[in-house]
């Protein structure tokens, strides 16, 4: 119990009054001479007794009257909210909070729990009087306040409750609950409440309790939880989909992982399905234990080349939101790729400098089902080939190359080729410097300028390693991890010194501090020079388990670096790309339900755009496309989180500060009247003043009373 007016407490100390008068009109008895009457003595006696016990209650009951006088003026009142404690005349600031993210679209009772949320958020608004000032936020991720300054509006707050769309986001409580307190906080003249509607989920209540000590927030501030649907549902949820390949090529086979999860006390059974653009490649009824996930892997061979759409699907329940995961995967052609290796001179065995990276590459020379088509040339049958046919071409220790096929590689890799160069005993610096780069000018092929040979691959006395590799490299990034090699302990015993361009990045060095390998983009393409040689005769590293997977890693990294590689995407999260087209061109995103939208722009460089998007809020598979929509230029997927998935509600008294405002429909007061009673409280000065009423009456009664009835003397 509360007070309004506290002050008027001391009155109490009023009590005093009657206690003194009882004591000083207490009658002592006088003694006296009578006849030694048996019945008059009893008599007296018994008056006396009855007087004394009369007088008692006559005390007790003025003492109460004036409690309850002083009750009365000090307005006592019974309420759990600080607002309660104020006049009712007091104003109200408060902020609704209404939760949208994912969770909130699970079915209680066969309705939606998003929907229940707002027809409580409503009638919390219909509360709102002349004086009272209000906002509205939602706690998707991120979090916001619809109206960033509070509003006597209540019209147009209620719009925006029954406007508001259900997020396929996360839950972000933070930054909905944070602005609306330090909204509320220089109002301390205003009854203040910040009311959250929610599903109480735990996944999301509990990092924020833990993270946010919310016994500090202001005392004058109500922290109202207005629970929305009952106890969790049992819920499956597609929580993983992926290809588990580096890079996918059309015919060839490649693993496809998915993880189900079961967020349940027991054991579910349910049919899973993967379809690729729309044809269904997988459907199998799996069995997952309660409260685990489970992976799936499938074997899958896409056909279609460039993007391709992948679902995996469950049959819907509870929250039909998670039952679906997309992804967008892009396949390739099997690479072709063009080894240039020296001319073979005459009276000379066949020149076979190529073997280690053709073998590396395709060892058995297949055309299908291998990653990549090796062509291996000499410098004089490569005049007439043009090198927009590969995907990457590869120079082995060449001397001279024909000026026609340089000008014809330089145009190649400034429109998106690919250039690996190996240096030899062949390689002449000065030939190198001049062809390759100064005669080119902007059009150069080399990523450094060649000076002198280092070391002796005859007597092999020294060796060097590779050290300082650039671990965020995707050549050197799966070395990184334990267990997967280290091109370190390769043995290189002679190279070329080299100076790198400015804009060229060094991948490795030598032990003694000299560039090892050297990689430059070029206009759309990238370009790698390898200072020593591509087999054996001056180090041992093509016989060394790393280098297959370095030279795969290369090759994939240096092809799929033009691709615009969208990685996962949450609900709302922007979308910023660089694809190739004209400043003019008319870029066009192709949202889920099939609706378009233009985009904004802005020019990279020449051939280049930049695009920004926002609008991610459906979970699904997106298209980018130019020319109006008319060409498919990339694409990508939006996943809602996967923790959404997990719907297990949090115990309201581990969330300290929050009053809960719980209610079942059909059952006992709405909300509103029990917003109206926690805002107010119960007032009980009313009730002290007819009790004060009848005690009055019942005093008089008492008082008059008389002493003793006839007869009993």
């Amino acid at each position: 119990m509360s007070f309004i007016s506290p002050w008027f407490l001391f009155g109490l100390l009023g009590i005093a009054i009657p206690v003194y008068l009882h004591l000083y009109y207490r009658k002592t008895p006088v003694r006296k001479e009578f006849p030694s009457l048996r019945l008059i003595k009893l008599s007296v006696e018994y008056v006396a007794r009855r007087r004394k016990m009369r007088n008692l209650l006559l005390l007790a009951l003025r003492v109460l009257a004036i409690i309850l006088v002083v009750m009365t003026m000090a307005r006592p009142f019974i309420g759990q909210s600080a607002s309660a404690g104020a006049s009712s005349a007091t104003p109200a600031a408060f902020v609704v909070l209404l939760d949208n993210s994912m969770s909130m679209g699970s079915i209680h009772q066969g309705i939606s729990v998003y929907n229940t949320a707002r027809s409580r958020a409503l009638e919390i608004l219909d509360q709102m009087q002349a004086d009272d000032r209000a906002t509205v936020g939602l706690i998707n991720d991120p979090g916001r306040l619809v109206f960033p300054q509070l509003t006597w509006d209540s019209e147009a707050l209620k719009k925006s409750i029954a406007n508001a769309p259900l997020s396929m986001a996360g839950t972000n409580l933070a930054s909905s609950i944070l602005p609306a307190l330090k909204l509320l906080a220089p109002l301390p003249n205003y009854r203040r409440a910040v009311y959250v509607i929610t599903d109480m989920t735990e996944s999301a209540w509990k990092p924020f309790v833990e993270k946010y000590d919310l016994a500090r927030v202001d005392k004058g501030i109500d922290l109202i939880m207005v629970p929305a649907g009952g106890t969790a549902p049992e819920n499956l949820a597609v929580t993983g989909l992926e290809v588990d390949a580096p890079v996918i090529m059309s015919g060839r086979k490649v693993p496809v992982k998915i993880k189900v999860a079961n967020h349940a006390v027991r054991a579910r059974k349910a049919r899973l399905t993967l379809s690729v653009n729309g044809e269904r490649k997988f459907d199998r009824e799996i069995e997952i234990e309660a409260g685990q996930e489970k992976e799936t892997t499938i074997e899958v061979a896409f056909a279609k080349t460039g993007m391709n759409h992948l679902v995996a699907a469950l049959p819907a329940d509870a929250l039909p939101y998670d039952d679906e995961r997309h992804i967008a995967a892009r396949v390739f052609e099997p690479c072709r790729v063009l080894l240039v290796r020296p001319d073979n001179n005459p009276g000379q065995p066949e020149n076979r400098e190529d073997i280690f990276v053709r073998f590396a590459l395709n060892p058995l020379n297949r055309s299908k089902e291998n990653n990549f088509v090796v062509e291996s040339r000499g410098s004089g049958e490569v005049k007439t080939l043009d090198p927009k046919n590969y995907a990457a071409v590869v120079l082995i220790n060449q001397r001279h190359l024909d000026a026609d096929f340089v000008r014809r590689l330089s145009d190649y890799l400034l429109a998106g080729g690919n250039l690996i160069t190996f240096l030899g005993d062949r390689s002449e610096p000065d030939w190198y410097n001049k062809h390759l780069i100064d005669d080119l000018g902007g059009g150069y092929l080399l990523p450094a300028r060649i000076f002198k040979r280092v070391g002796n691959a005859v007597s092999k006395t020294v060796g060097y390693q590779l050290t300082d590799l650039d671990a965020g490299h995707p050549a050197f990034s799966l070395f990184a991890r334990d267990g997967n090699g280290d091109p370190g302990r390769a043995q290189i015993f002679e190279f070329f010194q080299v100076r790198p361009n400015p804009t060229a990045m060094l991948l490795s060095r030598m032990s003694h501090g000299l560039p090892g390998i050297v990689e430059e983009k070029r206009g759309r393409g990238r370009s790698m020079l390898v200072t020593f040689t591509a087999d054996t005769s001056w180090t041992n590293w093509p016989v060394r388990p790393t280098w297959l997977p370095f030279l795969h890693q290369t090759l994939i990294s240096m092809i799929t670096a033009s691709d615009v590689n969208i990685g996962s995407i949450r609900p709302g999260m922007p979308v910023s790309a660089t694809i190739s087209a004209e400043a003019n061109d008319k870029i066009v995103l192709k949202l889920p339900d099939g609706s378009e939208k233009a985009v904004s722009t802005q020019v990279a460089a020449q051939g280049l755009i930049h695009f920004t998007t926002r609008d991610t809020d459906q979970a699904g598979y997106y298209e980018i496309r130019t020319g109006g929509g008319k060409n498919l230029v990339t694409a990508f997927a939006v996943n809602p989180p996967p923790e959404e998935s997990r719907l297990e509600r949090i115990n309201l008294r581990k969330i300290p500060r929050f009053i809960p405002l719980t209610h079942e429909a059909g059952r006992g007061p709405g909300v509103k009247e029990k917003v109206s009673r926690l805002r107010d409280g119960y007032d009980l000065g009313g009730a002290a003043l007819l009790v004060l009423a009848l005690l009055a009456l019942f005093e008089s009664w008492a008082a008059n009373l008389p002493a003793a009835k006839k007869g009993d003397y």
